[in-house]
């Protein structure tokens, strides 16, 4: 019974910090973030800080680790399922960023972050033969451009959505990303 009652406490004082990192990355670089100033944010004291992160860093890492996971689990359930492309996995994700969009406006505001790179990465068609199944007309010498164009693509759309507040729905993103993939894979040849 006390375990549980630790690990519940050891979570709401995580999510505590966390929020607090998120709030004060919405308003300041994470090099001018002081543990001291996150810590009274949070309502705890700097040791407690210290019991679950080495510096801010360290918080900032494991936050962007825990959304870089659930990203990749959207990831993987559709890459397991190759039936699946377009709008399914589009709408999923705009709703997941969407959904936890301070976590992500946190995220992309900081220069230090390497989470979109990563996603990219995450992304990438294993082959050449995974990204023939999802669209049937292109060259497949250019594999890699192709990709990138498409993905880096993703990225500054998401980026200038951010930028205007959000205005649009996921559903409006979705079908607006899946427009330009399609446009480009078939317009290209």
């Amino acid at each position: 019974m006390e375990n549980s009652i630790d690990d519940r406490r050891t979570r709401k004082t995580r999510g505590l910090i966390k929020q607090a990192l998120i709030q004060l990355l919405a308003e300041k670089d994470i090099k001018d973030i002081s543990v001291s100033e996150l810590s009274d944010l949070a309502d705890i004291n700097r040791g407690t800080f210290y019991l679950h992160y080495t510096d801010i860093y360290d918080l900032f890492a494991q936050v962007e680790g825990e959304a870089m996971n659930e990203f990749g689990q959207y990831i993987s359930r559709y890459k397991e399922n190759s039936q699946v492309t377009g709008m399914p996995i589009l709408l999923d994700l705009f709703e997941y960023v969407k959904a936890n969009e301070k976590l992500f406006k946190a995220i992309l505001h900081t220069k230090e972050a390497n989470f979109l790179s990563r996603v990219i990465e995450m992304g990438r068609p294993q082959g050449q033969a995974e990204f023939r199944e999802q669209y049937k007309k292109w060259d497949e010498k250019h594999f890699d451009y192709y990709y990138d164009f498409m993905a880096f693509g993703a990225v500054a759309m998401v980026r200038h959505w951010f930028e205007k507040g959000m205005p649009e729905t996921p559903e409006h993103m979705a079908h607006l990303a899946e427009k330009m993939v399609k446009n480009c894979i078939e317009n290209v040849g």
